[in-house]
């Protein structure tokens, strides 16, 4: 017969002192797990500008299609790829609203010093892969994505979340680290 462990007997007194703090220690966890996740997809999303091509498993290289100008160097392209990484960032929302969302986006406002498009983002017209969105004066503008959309997940953001998920219960009696 195998020996069962009944563990450290508490009276009710600890009981209630080692639980009473959680309710404050989970909203510090999931405040850290939600920092931790949107700086991680910011890092992950950045990543793919750097790679060249969406940073998930599988992934292809960005066709290249440069634009010239009269003196046949590519300088638009160059200053607004720099915009567009650096336009991705995240905000937390208040966990009294929506508990532990992370909203992560491209931030219209980096785009007012870009070459050819001032003030204009076209984060949805690379990120797309919906033809009928480069349509005027983005219609020849190549798709490239750099962040999840509906249809497609960065596998490399999914083990990052699996790998984050922890961060919540870490300080909670019992749990492993």
């Amino acid at each position: 017969m195998a020996k069962v462990n009944k563990g450290i007997p508490l009276m009710p007194q600890q009981f209630r002192e080692q639980w009473e703090p959680l309710p404050h220690l989970f909203d510090l966890n999931l405040w850290n797990f939600q920092v931790s996740v949107g700086q991680s997809a910011v890092d992950i999303f950045q990543k793919s500008f750097d790679m060249k091509r969406f940073n998930t498993r599988g992934s292809v290289v960005w066709r290249h299609s440069p634009k010239r100008n009269k003196g046949g160097f590519t300088v638009g392209g160059l200053v607004e790829s720099r915009s567009l990484r650096n336009s991705i960032t995240y905000e937390t929302e208040s966990y009294n609203r929506s508990r532990g969302k992370v909203k992560v986006f491209t931030d219209p406002k980096a785009f007012n010093g870009t070459y050819n498009h001032k003030g204009f983002c076209f984060a949805a017209v690379h990120n797309s892969d919906d033809p009928s969105v480069r349509t005027g004066r983005v219609a020849n503008m190549p798709q490239r994505q750099f962040m999840p959309t509906e249809k497609r997940d960065s596998s490399v953001m999914n083990d990052k979340l699996r790998e984050l998920e922890r961060i919540i219960f870490r300080t909670f009696p019992g749990v492993r680290r």
